[in-house]
């Protein structure tokens, strides 16, 4: 069987123009913006879930009379 040579690859900086560096860049520049704004929009979203959790917990149970009293007071008059 008979071997096939292939060339050497050239230097990366022959073989690609400069141009694409920059291109490159700038994909992962935004790649990197876009995953700050995530991480801050689920630190945000954390925040408030544990916050309306707390509200949740220190919320006080109104019995029926506490809740309704206002309303019930007001078709009473009528």
């Amino acid at each position: 069987m008979s071997e096939i040579n292939f060339p050497h690859p050239r230097n990366r900086p022959e073989t690609e123009p400069s141009h694409l560096y920059e291109v490159v860049e700038l994909i992962q520049e935004a790649k990197m913006r876009r995953l700050a704004f995530a991480i801050a929009l689920l630190a945000l979203a954390s925040a408030g879930i544990s916050a309306s959790f707390a509200a949740v917990h220190h919320a006080k149970t109104l019995t029926f009379a506490e809740r309704f009293a206002p309303a019930l007071e007001l078709m009473a008059k009528h």
